[in-house]
């Protein structure tokens, strides 16, 4: 009888998969401020702690014979890495938690690489 609708029977569980999509990103969310990474700056006298939806947590500077270009180069170098490497861990998270749901959803991949910046 219902041979004709093709992947209609999916969409019971598509739709159920989507109503637990906002506590499923909340909880991404929570499990991104707690986890960190970091980025060096070129010169090695600067690391940058970000968590991963991109809020700074620590900032270690060792300008010992630096001028203050440099340290402000040096700065920004280790952060813009830290930002880089944050968003990437939340974009394969979120690859992660919508492939564990068994979600496909179209243009995901083309948001997620715009997020990134690749």
């Amino acid at each position: 009888m219902f041979k004709g609708l093709g992947n209609l029977g999916n969409i019971a569980s598509m739709m159920a998969a989507f109503k637990e999509l906002p506590q499923k990103m909340q909880e991404l969310n929570v499990r991104m401020k707690s986890e960190h990474v970091s980025g060096t700056s070129s010169c090695g006298r600067v690391r940058v702690v970000v968590n991963c939806v991109g809020e700074v947590q620590t900032v270690s500077i060792n300008d010992e014979g630096m001028d203050s270009n440099d340290t402000a180069q040096a700065v920004l170098e280790a952060t813009n890495q830290a930002s880089a490497t944050a968003k990437q861990t939340y974009a394969d998270s979120i690859r992660e938690m919508v492939a564990g749901m068994n979600l496909d959803i179209p243009g995901i991949e083309g948001l997620l690489t715009s997020f990134t910046g690749g």
